[in-house]
């Protein structure tokens, strides 16, 4: 039925009864079919229905041929990197609801909580003057003398889930990590510029890709880490020979009936290759620390961790396959690796040491790992515009400079042992 010109004047009359009689009478519309008059049908003359006529379109050509805005789109089928088998991918956004216990699952990997012993012996070794100023102003530098007017993202309040929050202008979380990150490395450079031993190179966005065949299923990640520290010498193990043999009798927890992978997204698009961002290996660069400004910030403290342990798993990986070979599974001698997460107050500390890439069972030794808790360098208190003025706005609290400690212990780790005394000896 169509909405006519009689049937919407009934509308005017108030009353059911005349609406529902101007309804019946003139409610339906009839379309009736097409009559070609007799004379033009003997002249020869084509008469189309309007309703279907069709118009040509030109098709619209870019200017430039080959402007990539307007390429059209491949299918994955027809794509160079199409495989029929799906593998697993792994990247920033893929979350791991079990945390540290699903990450070492995958990773084959006996778990310790804290620092390695030859890390923890390197925090508060060097005493920095003035430190607590600078670090209070690196904090006020990220968060507060800044000029930024970014539009930021709406907040939310458990105790007020209903408040209607304004607008919000400033630093972004990403920006302000970027620049106490780049803070952090400074101080740690200049303390440590006369130590040999500690001499580090930094790396910006390195692409990583890798991967790691799990019960028969490759698992790819295609990543850009932030930031590379590198060192001249290799990274020193975390734990001797008699630790990693014992690591045989250690008996990994299992996830029945859930499988680990159960959280990795499946693609048919992918290429097992081992691309650590270096052309060629080159022997005064090698990995030190991984460092990376998660982009998520409504995750769990265990799934940060987890998310450093494959990436670790995946860096190390990919640096066994380039020295020992392709076909590699028992590393004649293990590989070390550290990576620190730091966003806005907090950081993350792990620690993982590759000794094997034999994942098809459970058995044998294990590769081993150490996940530090949770340091942060000072908290914040969100604002409560409900509350009296005094609450109007972010305030930072409970400042704690041991966070900074443990990021110059792990900047430091694997310089000489008597790296205190070469400080001494220098000034």
């Amino acid at each position: 039925m169509r909405v006519t010109v009689c049937l919407c004047a009934g509308i005017r009359d108030v009353t059911v009864r005349r609406w529902k009689k101007v309804w019946a009478c003139r409610g339906r519309y009839y379309v009736y079919p097409l009559k070609v008059p007799q004379p033009l049908f003997k002249k020869g003359i084509k008469v189309v229905d309007v309703g279907q006529t069709e118009i040509p379109k030109p098709k619209w050509v870019p200017p430039v041929p080959d402007d990539p805005r307007f390429a059209e789109v491949v299918p994955h089928e027809k794509r160079l990197d199409w495989k029929t088998e799906p593998a697993f991918a792994h990247h920033d956004n893929v979350r791991l609801f079990e945390g540290i216990k699903q990450a070492c699952l995958i990773a084959k990997a006996q778990h310790f909580e804290g620092f390695p012993p030859a890390v923890e012996g390197l925090i508060g070794a060097l005493d920095i003057e003035d430190k607590d100023l600078l670090l209070q102003r690196y904090i006020m530098q990220s968060r507060v003398w800044n000029t930024d007017e970014d539009r930021l993202p709406k907040p939310f309040d458990p105790r007020k889930p209903r408040w209607h929050w304004t607008a919000q202008y400033g630093i972004t979380s990403l920006k302000s990590s970027q620049i106490l990150l780049r803070n952090f490395l400074r101080l740690c450079q200049l303390e440590t510029f006369h130590l040999k031993s500690c001499q580090r190179t930094q790396i910006a966005d390195l692409p990583l890709y890798s991967y790691i065949n799990y019960k028969g299923k490759p698992i790819v990640m295609n990543e850009v880490l932030d930031l590379v520290l590198t060192s001249p010498s290799p990274l020193p193990l975390f734990a001797d020979k008699s630790a990693v043999a014992e690591s045989v009798g250690h008996k990994i927890p299992d996830m029945w009936p859930v499988f680990p992978t159960v959280d990795f997204l499946q693609t048919n698009n992918y290429t097992l290759s081992n691309n650590l961002g270096f052309v060629e290996e080159n022997p005064l660069l090698t990995p030190h620390t991984i460092i990376q400004i998660p982009r998520k910030t409504n995750w769990e403290q265990k799934h940060y961790q987890a998310s450093q342990i494959m990436s670790s798993l995946m860096y190390t990986a990919a640096l066994a396959r380039r020295k020992y070979g392709e076909d590699v599974k028992i590393l004649p001698e293990p590989i070390t690796i550290q990576h620190v997460a730091i966003q806005d107050s907090w950081l993350l500390y792990t620690f993982f040491q590759l000794n094997t890439l034999d994942f098809d069972s459970d058995d044998g030794i294990k590769n081993l790992v150490w996940t530090a808790p949770q340091a942060d360098l000072f908290k914040i208190l969100r604002r409560q515009p409900w509350m009296p003025r005094i609450m109007r706005k972010d305030r930072y609290i409970d400042y704690n400079p041991t966070a900074f400690d443990q990021f110059l212990a792990v900047y430091m780790s694997g310089g000489s042992k008597d790296a205190v005394k070469e400080k001494l000896e220098a000034v």
